[in-house]
């Protein structure tokens, strides 16, 4: 009895420990957006929209739980000082893919407004550089947003 019991907590805490995991990247990423839809200094009702379009998609997330993570993702750009810990937490975690993916997401944010503003590419710009995105990569997500404006 004393080993079933002892089975069952130990294969709930990695469960719950990856669960925290999961959620601390998905805040991570959407400071990332919520920073970009900053960097301007003036954040646009589409900028807001596309970034709760890319969580459904990205993150299979309901309204209740995006609105829950934006809140999260909005306290930590308030208090955010650096990027760097966002960006070491997402690159100890994600594989070369996934980190191109949040670029993607971040240059949809920029173009939600139709407009690229010098701050906002900066800013991405450091982002790939903390996160060892290669400037092809980099080019090729800006024009897939691109792309994805016009059409």
């Amino acid at each position: 009895m004393k080993s079933i019991l002892s089975k069952i907590f130990q294969s709930s805490e990695p469960q719950s420990s990856n669960f925290d995991q999961e959620h601390a990247l998905r805040v991570a990423t959407v400071t990332l957006l919520v920073e970009i839809s900053r960097a301007d200094f003036v954040e646009q009702q589409s900028e807001l929209d596309r970034m709760g379009q890319l969580m459904a998609k990205q993150f299979l997330m309901n309204q209740t739980e995006q609105d829950e993570l934006m809140i999260q993702a909005r306290e930590n750009a308030d208090k955010l000082v650096s990027i760097q810990h966002i960006t070491r937490l997402l690159n100890e975690n994600f594989d070369a893919p996934m980190k191109q993916r949040v670029v993607e997401m971040m240059w949809q944010v920029v173009y939600a407004d139709g407009i690229k503003d010098h701050y906002e590419e900066h800013l991405l710009r450091q982002v790939c550089e903390l996160l060892y995105v290669p400037h092809s990569k980099f080019i090729q997500a800006r024009h897939k947003a691109e792309q994805s404006i016009d059409n």
